[in-house]
């Protein structure tokens, strides 16, 4: 009864106040919940009440009706508009923890209450219902156990490692105490994302029940901060032409924008660019071999971020990448992210694979390397690893009409003697969850490691699949996002 009123009471507030995107209809996301307390089945069965008294809003209230039981007072203009819940988002937990809580004395009550809970949700709201299932949970500064809580730096670490094949293989095979321990965590930013992006519809067809990389796929594609910041560009845009912004863009297409109707094509494709020459040569012709470049073009690893979400938000909806030729090719990827993995990538690349463009560009790199090396030596584990190992490049081949991708790792072993390839292939079938993602979206499948054109022998467990989208595609560049969630831009090579 106090969350049908709850929500009705939002109901009104949001009518009377909103704008038409969103016709008086709202989202729930619930992180409610209690553990390690002799209260927990109570607490968390009790989120099952707040559930039906949203259900009763579907029920039974339209705007008129909601007014006239909240409030004691009738509105005859809004008795036609229907009201509704639209979503329910919930933040559960894997189904291994379950099964754990339920077999320990002590989380009975837990495991119970949530239990109770989730059959509410999908009782009542059906596919219009989501569990967000994480393993354990990152972010912030401090280590926590009730609930289990791992901070930044460590939790980031942690889930780069624990996400390998070889380990998650291990996991497959192993019994849930066991295996439990070697879930990667996933970070609070990623679920909040997902459960933002689910409670918009953002994610609309596969959103029941989302765990591991579909938490971080729902998370990823069609941010509200990609939005965000695309509707604040358009919004500028317009202003300098003295036309009103009548929140055009506020539909949930945010990215595959064209609301931008208003935005005549010559401005768009100035944008684009304006941001593929700071993403490519920061700005200045050079990019830095390190991505720490000192100005405003870019070049550092947040704003190389940005400016692809904007190229993503600027992509007309006519581009998609799984007909289109130009995907096949060769392409050098852009390195962007600061996690461990990239970071140590970037260590063992030579400067001069970071140049992008003309002869010149060159020149200004060949100079920045001599510079480099005349000021900066080499770590002493640097020295001693390219005595045995050099990574000369490193780049992604896409063939066979955009299903088949190989990720090549060029080398030299044995002083540099000895070319060597390192290549990782996998296959790509086109997929789509809406009509936003037809023509963008991937399950990439794995397939196999090579070395020096010998195949390893590979678990069958490691053949397994992943979401891959193609966002951002030209001549020049390709901007991608995988499962991890993070944007990455990939450069055309010479």
């Amino acid at each position: 009864e106090e969350f049908y009123r709850l929500i009705s009471n939002s109901l009104e507030t949001n009518t009377a106040t909103s704008t038409n995107n969103n016709n008086g209809k709202i989202a729930v996301i619930s992180a409610m919940g209690s553990i390690g307390t002799d209260q927990d089945e109570l607490v968390n069965s009790a989120l099952a009440s707040a559930i039906r008294g949203a259900h009763r809003v579907n029920r039974e209230g339209t705007t008129g009706t909601i007014a006239a039981t909240t409030t004691g007072r009738e509105d005859e203009d809004d008795t036609n508009e229907v009201v509704m819940v639209e979503r329910f988002v919930l933040i559960g937990n894997t189904d291994r923890v379950r099964r754990l809580t339920r077999r320990v004395s002590f989380l009975k009550g837990y495991a119970a209450g949530k239990d109770e809970a989730e059959s509410s949700l999908r009782e009542c709201f059906g596919s219009r219902g989501c569990i967000i299932k994480p393993s354990f949970i990152y972010g912030g500064d401090d280590i926590g156990l009730q609930p289990p809580r791992l901070p930044t730096g460590l939790g980031g670490l942690a889930s780069e490692i624990l996400g390998l094949y070889p380990i998650q293989s291990l996991a497959d095979q192993l019994p849930d105490i066991l295996a439990l321990p070697l879930a990667p965590p996933i970070s609070v930013e990623m679920v909040a994302s997902a459960s933002i992006n689910v409670a918009l519809g953002i994610v609309e067809g596969y959103t029941e029940e989302l765990a591991g990389e579909a938490i971080k796929m729902a998370g990823s594609v069609r941010t509200w901060k990609e939005k965000s910041r695309y509707e604040n560009w358009v919004r500028e845009e317009l202003e300098k032409d003295g036309v009103a912004y009548h929140d055009a863009a506020a539909g949930k297409e945010s990215c595959s924008l064209d609301v931008g109707m208003e935005i005549d094509e010559e401005r768009r494709w100035k944008r684009i660019g304006e941001l593929k020459e700071r993403l490519l040569h920061g700005g200045n012709g050079h990019r830095d071999p390190r991505g720490d470049d000192d100005n405003d073009g870019g070049g550092n690893d947040n704003d190389d971020i940005a400016i692809m979400e904007e190229l993503e938000c600027l992509r007309p909806s006519s581009m998609k990448p799984a007909t289109d030729p130009k995907l096949n090719g060769r392409w050098n990827f852009v390195l962007s992210k600061d996690d461990l993995g990239t970071s140590f990538i970037k260590e063992l690349l030579p400067p001069e694979y970071y140049s992008f463009g003309d002869n010149n560009n060159d020149q200004a790199s060949n100079k920045a390397s001599d510079s480099s090396a005349e000021t900066l030596q080499p770590p002493l584990w640097k020295s001693l690893l390219s005595s045995l190992y050099q990574l000369e490049g490193l780049y992604m081949r896409i063939h066979d009409e955009q299903s088949q991708v190989e990720i090549v790792l060029a080398s030299k072993v044995i002083f540099r003697q000895l070319p060597i390839d390192v290549v990782f292939s996998t296959s790509l079938l086109p997929t789509n969850y809406d009509e936003e993602t037809e023509g963008t979206l991937f399950l990439e499948k794995f397939e196999s490691i090579e070395v020096g054109g010998i195949s390893l022998p590979l678990p069958s467990s490691w053949r397994r699949f992943r979401y891959l989208e193609i966002t951002y595609l030209d001549e020049e560049i390709v901007i991608a996002r995988g499962s991890g969630g993070g944007a990455a831009c990939i450069g055309e090579g010479k």
